[in-house]
């Protein structure tokens, strides 16, 4: 390679990179939900499906936020659901409340505003569960070498 070839690589590699590093965050990102989900699943937590969902790019209850406008990239990801949070930190139940519904035949309770039944909810607490702390915890113990092996591929697929 002469080194006007090499000037012209240089030069589209450096066009490049801020592509490559989006694909790189990107690729970080859903690495992490997939960290997140694994973890719910080895809690034997119920699935209803909305909780997994909203760990997954593109599902309505997932964040998903990517700014790259300053100096520096960052990638938020994460659920809207309002019970992820509950569910990995844990909440206490003040004051008794009454819950509006009925159970089907077989054993699930459905929520039903205008039945007239229903169950009244105890004060009490809840542990976290700290999946997303866990998940976090172990992506990171393993981002290094990801991010290595990611980079590696970027360079290699970028000066051919």
């Amino acid at each position: 390679m002469d080194f006007r070839e090499f000037q012209k690589r240089m030069e589209r590699l450096h066009r490049n990179v801020p592509e490559a590093l989006e694909r790189i965050m990107y690729q970080l990102g859903e690495e992490l939900l997939t960290h997140i989900t694994n973890e719910l699943d080895s809690q034997d937590l119920i699935d209803t499906g909305a909780l997994w969902n909203s760990f997954s790019q593109g599902d309505q209850n997932n964040i998903w936020l990517f700014d790259a406008d300053r100096n520096t990239l960052t990638l938020e990801v994460g659920s809207n659901l309002p019970y992820a949070e509950y569910l990995n930190d844990g909440y206490t139940i003040e004051k008794p409340f009454f819950v509006p519904g009925y159970w089907n035949g077989v054993g699930k309770f459905i929520y039903d505003p205008d039945a007239k039944g229903g169950f009244m909810v105890r004060p009490r607490s809840f542990i976290g569960r700290k999946y997303f702390d866990i998940a976090l915890q172990d992506f990171q113990g393993g981002m290094q070498a990801l991010l290595q092996k990611l980079l590696q591929d970027e360079l290699e697929r970028m000066v051919k």
